[in-house]
């Protein structure tokens, strides 16, 4: 799984999903609060200046769905890291590396719908975390 990711880092399709996420408006990232926990540890680094948005209100259960309102730089950066986060020479758990792998593929299936060259198109949909039925 991590492995097919090393020379993804440095690819032209990376470069150019990092190109789009930095100029989204908005979008949401819909995932469990736990989720939220871990992505946001991963995406903030101590050299940046981007700040993501805070953690679950007291009282919120883990398994409980977010909707994490996300801009272009934060998007961008979040893509960046959980791609870093998947690669083996990452000091992470093979749980860590599926749910950032996980969230990289989301994000990429919703950047790769965007085009550049479209100046007025609709609004980027929101990026899922799958969750198991309840029913």
């Amino acid at each position: 799984m991590v492995l097919r990711n090393i020379p993804l880092k440095w690819s032209r399709t990376h470069r150019t999903r990092l190109e789009k996420a930095a100029g989204v408006g908005q979008v949401n990232l819909l995932c469990t609060a736990l989720t939220w926990k871990l992505l946001r540890v991963q995406a903030a680094t101590q050299w940046s200046t981007v700040k993501f948005p805070g953690e679950a209100k007291e009282g919120t259960k883990g398994g409980e769905m977010l909707r994490i309102p996300l801009t272009g730089p934060q998007l961008a950066q979040l893509v960046e890291r959980t791609l870093w986060g998947t690669l083996p020479m990452s000091a992470q758990t093979p749980g860590h590396r599926a749910l950032y792998q996980r969230t990289y593929d989301a994000a990429a299936a919703v950047l790769d719908g965007v085009d550049l060259s479209v100046a007025d198109g609709a609004a980027v949909p929101d990026i899922i975390d799958a969750r198991i039925a309840t029913e």
